[in-house]
């Protein structure tokens, strides 16, 4: 029995560590650019994540500029050349991808980083 208990006890603690793993918030990469007082989100149709940060933005009530690369040439080649000059491989690259005040975020960051640049563009 008192095995038993010993499983059970480390079984739950096992998925609780696992559930955790999930919530970590880890900040991505990002590379400051010129300085401007928007936040530009960069997406691509049909992206699930990008309705996902859409939600995320409108619920924490912040502004912000979208452009759809994969129906914006201007967009496109907007966005490539910031991934360039940041050093960010553009095949590597997911979306939604951030350009907040001038700090390039790619690949889905957390909202939280996000908001962080927005509040101080130069915290780096």
């Amino acid at each position: 029995m008192k095995r038993k208990f010993y499983v059970v006890i480390l079984a739950f603690s096992a998925l609780v560590v696992f559930l955790a793993l999930d919530n970590l918030m880890v900040e991505h990469p990002e590379v400051k650019l010129t300085e401007h007082d928007q936040l530009i989100m960069y997406s691509i149709t049909g992206c699930s994540s990008c309705e996902e940060k859409r939600g995320e933005l409108r619920r924490a009530n912040i502004p912000y500029v979208e452009y759809v690369v994969s129906q914006q040439q201007s967009a496109s080649d907007e966005f490539i050349g910031k991934l360039n000059q940041a050093g960010f491989s553009v095949a590597a690259t997911g979306f939604p991808s951030f350009d907040v005040k001038g700090v390039l975020i790619p690949n889905n960051p957390p909202l939280f980083q996000i908001i962080k640049h927005m509040e101080n563009p130069s915290a780096q």
